[in-house]
């Protein structure tokens, strides 16, 4: 194991689990529903994808790598809440494929490495983040080797709000927080732009809606991090501009004083947008700018530095 720069950090992230993907069918069943292309999960790339209904809304997200011990499973790293909803969902679209399909989270964990100043981890513990280099690395490790492969990182080990402040500071979302099963479309939530779609690999789950509204341009809310003056609003607070609702608070970091807001770019133009007494200030990340100004234009700040 490579060590960890300078600055390093990590954390345990309780709130996931893990699925195990496995037979001789496993990896062509998940080339058929899954957003992403299964192949490239190939024990050194770390693959971010989603299912969605057949309306091409959002149901789950997970991350996808090789199994070591067998590379033609897969493990899906998800959300650990409804672990048992994607295990459900798998099943039924299982029907006779030769697969096996089992959640492994009692055995083992995510951990999640990045740097303090969101500096590129290009060493360090299992594999980089595929949505942004800032986000640093994650692994799946036995829960009982977790401590000692932190400390051989040379990382601090620190709680999980570090790093969902980390996240939230560059304007990641995450499902458990942010994403609406059944109702949210995976593009409004930055899907494309953090390497969750691949819209060449073939059929999917809902691709036909998803690659129509790629195409249009049609993107009428985005998930954008926002500065809050005043007292943070809980989620699931309405955003107002004036008399009218244009989004809804979703992730807070009360330390730092931002959170992230689902927003209707069409409304927010030249607003002044308050969550309940609180003014919010949207910003739009540099690895967002492109596609916020490609037909989906929003007077907002941009956050470029």
């Amino acid at each position: 194991m490579t060590g960890a720069t300078g600055g390093a950090m990590a954390s345990t992230l309780e709130g996931r689990g893990i699925i195990r993907v496995s037979g001789p069918e496993a990896r062509s069943f998940l080339q058929n529903l899954v957003t992403n292309n299964v192949d490239r999960a190939d024990g050194k790339n770390l693959v971010y994808s989603a299912l969605l209904t057949p309306q091409g809304k959002f149901l789950f997200d997970f991350f996808m790598t090789a199994d070591p011990d067998d590379e033609s499973a897969v493990l899906l790293d998800c959300d650990g809440a409804r672990i048992a909803d994607l295990v459900k969902r798998l099943t039924m679209y299982k029907l006779r494929a030769k697969v096996e399909i089992a959640d492994i989270s009692t055995e083992q964990a995510v951990v999640a490495f990045w740097n303090e100043d969101a500096a590129p981890m290009q060493e360090g513990p299992g594999l980089p983040d595929p949505r942004l280099e800032a986000m640093g690395r994650r692994a799946i490790l036995p829960r009982d080797g977790v401590d000692g492969a932190i400390r051989a990182a040379g990382a601090t080990a620190v709680s999980e709000t570090a790093w969902h402040s980390h996240r939230i500071q560059l304007g990641i979302g995450d499902a458990a927080h942010d994403f609406e099963p059944d109702r949210t479309f995976p593009l409004e939530v930055n899907f494309a732009e953090l390497n969750g779609i691949d819209f060449h690999k073939g059929c999917f789950v809902g691709q036909e809606v998803t690659s129509r509204t790629k195409r249009r341009g049609s993107v009428r809310k985005r998930l954008l991090p926002v500065h809050v003056e005043g007292d943070m609003p809980a989620p699931g607070t309405p955003v107002k501009g004036g008399m009218r609702e244009v989004g809804t608070i979703h992730s807070t970091d009360a330390e730092t004083g931002r959170a992230l807001a689902l927003l209707r770019l069409d409304l927010i133009r030249g607003a002044v947008l308050e969550a309940e007494l609180s003014e919010i200030r949207p910003e739009v990340p540099e690895w967002l700018e492109a596609s916020i100004g490609s037909g989906e234009t929003a007077e907002v700040e941009t956050d470029g530095d």
